[in-house]
């Protein structure tokens, strides 16, 4: 079989995280790297080893997961520096969800059951993994967004992890933001869904400074930024709170309070129906900026959003959350197309091992493409994998043999016809 090597381009990338893995590891990071991205369907440690440039034994690779010496923290620190030196990052904007990967067996690390809320054909319970990712999120002119992960976590249930160890998403998350603000001092803006929306992340969060953009309880029980004055000779303790506010639901069916605004969301420009204020939520025990939307062509289609950043205006609100969508894309990138849930790992090492090498990949596909076609960086995932496939094979096929011109062209045709063969399986 055909033995691929690293190109000088990804091999600049990749050696950001040197430090990150021992002189006997980090020849493995190098062999299983190429061979990972030309792979199409199950990523077996035996189908990389064939195309690995590295000639040991097949235990040799498996054991570079379950016991080699790697430094996760920091392979997640090379990843996120080299996002921030890459594009020069001023406003940091960070994106933060979890993912379950289902998983067949009761001896497989890390794995418990899980309430699937999008699952098909109905929501049920899975078994499998519950993964928590943050990304740094790319802004592409005025319309397009990329997300680069640079961290992932596995969250482990109490149940099945001692006191000591365990830590819910939310802790776990927070932990994370304590090393990126380390990292750097510059503004940051957090996206996350409304599962993140409280007091156990809000509260480390606004002590390092970092503003969260996230979806809002549609109960939530909020009240007027100021208590209102009442009379001197009036009897009883003074208000900490102002009035209660009425239900979001109500809020949402007055039409006189709503501004039509035109906002950029998914890659379209659209109108929207706005109304903005700002509220003390007692729940996490400061005042946020709440806003409402609502789709003129269908009257029943209302979100609410909030913000800890009442400087932000309802467009902006609206625009930032929209970019949290581009995790959920990542997700589908991680599984489908980088074998994120199709691992055969067992033990702790190696679970946790596989799935931070998958998001290190993506990142460094991602910046491989952008450094190589910058104007097309705007395309979907798998043009700029289809991209590195014929690029690496084409080097590859050429350097094996005679160079000449049609010994090249030969090359191209057939790292575009590979290409082809690995998109369409």
């Amino acid at each position: 079989m055909l033995r691929v090597n690293i190109t000088p381009d990804l091999l600049e990338i990749t050696l950001n995280a040197r430090a990150a893995f021992s002189k006997r590891s980090w020849p493995f990071v190098l062999a299983t790297a190429v061979p990972w991205l030309l792979c199409a369907g199950q990523r077996s440690m035996r189908r990389l080893a064939t195309m690995g440039d590295l000639r040991r034994s097949t235990s040799a690779y498996y054991r570079f997961l379950s016991d080699g010496k790697w430094r996760l923290h920091l392979l997640f620190s090379s990843l996120f520096q080299l996002i921030v030196r890459t594009f020069c990052i001023q406003q940091l904007t960070l994106v933060l969800d979890d993912t379950l990967c289902p998983k067949w067996g009761h001896h497989i690390y890390g794995t418990g059951s899980y309430f699937d809320h999008v699952r098909r054909p109905r929501a049920g319970f899975i078994w499998g993994h519950n993964w928590v990712v943050m990304a740094i999120v790319i802004r592409i002119g005025t319309k397009a967004s990329v997300t680069l992960p640079f961290w992932i976590g596995l969250y482990r249930p109490k149940e099945c992890c001692s006191l000591e160890q365990f830590q819910t998403r939310h802790q776990m998350a927070a932990s994370v933001l304590t090393i990126v603000r380390a990292l750097f001092p510059g503004p940051i803006r957090l996206l996350a869904d409304g599962a993140y929306a409280n007091q156990s992340l809000i509260g480390p969060a606004g002590e390092l400074g970092i503003d969260l953009v996230s979806r809002l309880r549609s109960d939530a029980a909020l009240r007027a930024v100021q208590p209102a004055r009442r009379a001197k000779n009036k009897r009883g303790r003074k208000p900490k709170f102002g009035a209660r506010l009425g239900k979001l639901a109500g809020m949402a069916r007055s039409s006189s309070a709503f501004e039509a605004r035109r906002v950029v969301i998914y890659g379209q420009t659209v109108t929207l129906l706005l109304r903005e204020f700002e509220a003390y939520w007692p729940a996490i025990g400061r005042v946020v900026k709440v806003v409402i939307t609502r789709d003129p062509k269908r009257p029943k289609r209302v979100a609410y959003l909030m913000t800890t950043d009442c400087r932000l205006g309802a467009v902006a609100v609206v625009e930032l959350f929209a970019q949290r969508w581009t995790i959920e894309q990542l997700f589908s990138v991680a599984k489908l197309q980088m074998g994120l849930d199709s691992t055969e790992a067992r033990k702790e090492r190696a679970v946790v091992r596989h799935a931070a090498l998958c998001m290190a990949l993506i990142t460094w596909t991602e910046i491989w493409a952008y450094r190589i076609h910058p104007q097309a960086w705007a395309r979907p995932f798998a043009h700029k994998l289809a991209a590195f496939r014929a690029s690496t094979l084409t080097a590859t096929i050429f350097e094996a043999g005679p160079r000449t011109r049609g010994s090249r062209r030969i090359a191209r045709d057939v790292g575009a016809l590979f290409t082809s063969a690995t998109s369409a399986a």
